[in-house]
C-alpha cells in the first residue's frame, strides 16, 4: 500500500468516526452535568407503537430534560416543569413497542397544566417511580394555577 492510500484510509477513517466521537463527547457532557437515564419520548401518535424517538433524560432543579439519543445538540428537545406537569397514569409497553424501546419499558403519560398537551415518555420501572415521585413531591402552591378572577393575595 502506498502512503497516499494509507493517508486516504486513516482520512476516511477520521471522518467515518467523528459523528460517534461527538456522541461520546456529548454523552459525557451530558452526564457531568446531572445523572442521566434511558427515557424514550414518542412524538406523534399515529400508528400503535410508532413514533417513538430514543433518547437520555435528567433532572434539572425543577425541570426534567429529555435528549435525542442520537444527536449532537446541547440542548434539551424537550424540558417539562415540574410545578406544570402532572402525572396521568403509565402501562406496560405492549406490541411493537416493546422492539422499538429499552429493555421492560413502562409508559408513562404526563400532562402539562398550561397547554393541556400530553406527553408518553418511557423508561424502566424504578426510573417510572421515581418520575412520579419527583411530579408529586413538587413544593406546596407549584401546582396552583391561578385563574384570571384569582386576586394575587
Amino acid at each position: 500500500m502506498t502512503w497516499g492510500a494509507l493517508t486516504v484510509v486513516i482520512i476516511v477513517t477520521c471522518i467515518v468516526a467523528m459523528p460517534f466521537v461527538g456522541l461520546y463527547a456529548r454523552r459525557r457532557w451530558l452526564t457531568g452535568q446531572g445523572g442521566l437515564f434511558d427515557c424514550a419520548h414518542r412524538i406523534t401518535d399515529g400508528v400503535p407503537g410508532s413514533g417513538w424517538i430514543l433518547g437520555l433524560a435528567r433532572y434539572r432543579g425543577d425541570r426534567l430534560e429529555w435528549f435525542r439519543a442520537f444527536s449532537l445538540g446541547l440542548r434539551p428537545s424537550l424540558s417539562l416543569q415540574r410545578g406544570m406537569t402532572t402525572y396521568e397514569h403509565q402501562r406496560p409497553a405492549n406490541g411493537l413497542e416493546q422492539v422499538v424501546l429499552f429493555e421492560d419499558s413502562r409508559v408513562i403519560l404526563v400532562k402539562d397544566r398550561i397547554t393541556s398537551r400530553e406527553y408518553s415518555l418511557a423508561m424502566d420501572g424504578d426510573t417510572t417511580m421515581g418520575l412520579i415521585t419527583w411530579l408529586e413531591s413538587a413544593p406546596p402552591g407549584s401546582h396552583y394555577i391561578p385563574t384570571s378572577g384569582d386576586s394575587p393575595l
